[in-house]
């Protein structure tokens, strides 16, 4: 067998996490010693369960079968951690991704691009999302490679605007690459493939479970040298990028955003705190041109006419103004029933406080700082006690 089918037996155990995997390559060396070890040797590997031993023990190649004829048939390459081709950035980070499931139209080692990540709040404002798509249309034309996760708001703009700059970039998903996630980015998801790359650690197939979006930030900041947050609220998924961005000690930089709008409290207390302000592409390339001439210059796109503005229309943004919102947040006052809190715990009581008569994705809920689990522990509770409806497609209201 392959070091490829190695690879993909280890990391396709359920239930087995990152840390779990570390452990056995610390140990071991190799995926193939962890194949061939028996019950009695892996039990040497200090915490692993029960349950983790006895599916250590099951050698069954059928799922990595399985899971390599999809990737043959949709065109899917897969870059192993022992890759040369795997971004060294990524093994510098804690809890590194073993493995990478990718598509793009031509190969792109991204150990030879300089690479900047841009990010923000999917519930954007006009303002945020033309931002992100100066910000990286500009990065794009100097030759950097642009990472974002091809969410609405923010980080869709972020991806468009780098494409609309000539340039090159990548998208990291939250489940896997043969799924478009959100359905309305399915054109801006294959302009990447064909000029950039998309990337994800889940197998193809897997959904756009809420809970992944905030374990792939991790990914997007590490496959960067330095992040640039456009508009975050202050429990955010683009939150939880900036702390990745602290945590693997890489630059962090911040737009100034509107203070008294609260998609912008979260990135503008990242100012407060010390993160870097820009105002432009060249506020960010200040801090790498020289360092980094080489790869910038390589991959700069050749010379034709850009277009001035970039067009963010069609990127979901919050289009009101401020009377607007003083509006809105009446009607939304209107909308949420009087609800007694009593006798829900405080996962529930958040939940409730963050729902109204109008329908809401999980995936907005899960940006508001509750972790998967407890999210949809509190959902299911919820709606059990009567509180809540469920609605098809993962959308919930109250009753």
């Amino acid at each position: 067998m392959s070091e490829l089918q190695y690879w993909l037996w280890l990391t396709l155990k359920k239930g087995l996490k990152n840390q779990k995997i570390t452990a056995l390559l610390e140990y071991f060396g190799k995926p193939e010693a962890v194949y061939i070890a028996d019950k009695e040797t892996l039990s040497q590997v200090s915490g692993l369960t029960r349950a983790e031993l006895s599916s250590l023990c099951d050698k069954s190649m059928d799922k990595v079968s399985k899971v390599m004829a999809v990737c043959k048939k949709k065109g899917i390459k897969i870059l192993t951690f022992d890759s040369p081709y795997y971004p060294q950035l990524l093994t510098k980070i804690y809890d590194p991704p073993y493995v990478l499931y990718a598509r793009y139209r031509e190969r792109i080692d991204l150990n030879e691009h300089m690479t900047i990540s841009v990010v923000g709040t999917r519930k954007c404002s006009p303002y945020g999302a033309k931002m992100s798509g100066i910000i990286a249309r500009d990065l794009a034309k100097e030759g950097v490679t642009v990472v974002s996760g091809m969410a609405e708001g923010i980080d869709g703009a972020a991806n468009k605007g780098a494409l609309t700059g000539g340039g090159v970039t990548v998208a990291v998903l939250g489940c896997g690459v043969d799924m478009c996630y959100p359905a309305m980015h399915k054109q801006l998801m294959e302009d990447i493939i064909n000029h950039g790359m998309v990337l994800s650690e889940y197998p193809p197939g897997t959904p756009a479970y809420p809970g992944n979006f905030k374990i792939r930030n991790r990914i997007i900041t590490g496959l960067s040298y330095g992040t640039v947050i456009v508009e975050a609220p202050v429990r955010s998924g683009a939150v939880n990028s900036a702390n990745w961005t602290i945590e693997q000690n890489r630059e962090l930089f911040v737009v100034p955003g509107d203070a008294t709008r609260g998609t912008a409290k979260g990135s503008n207390k990242m100012l407060v705190d010390g993160a870097k302000p820009v105002l432009s592409a060249e506020d960010v390339l200040f801090e790498y041109k020289e360092r980094f001439a080489e790869y910038l210059e390589h991959n700069r796109p050749a010379e034709c006419d850009w277009p001035e503005d970039i067009d963010t229309e069609d990127i979901e943004t919050d289009k009101i103004n401020e009377e607007q919102e003083a509006v809105l947040e009446e009607k939304e006052e209107l909308k949420r029933p009087q609800v007694s809190l009593d006798g829900l715990n405080e996962n529930e009581r958040a939940v409730v406080m963050l729902l109204t008569e109008e329908p809401q994705h999980i995936d907005q809920l899960a940006e508001q700082g509750i972790s998967a689990g407890a999210l949809s522990a509190a959902l299911t509770m919820l709606e059990l006690k009567g509180y809540i409806k469920a609605l098809p497609g993962k959308f919930y209201c109250l009753k």
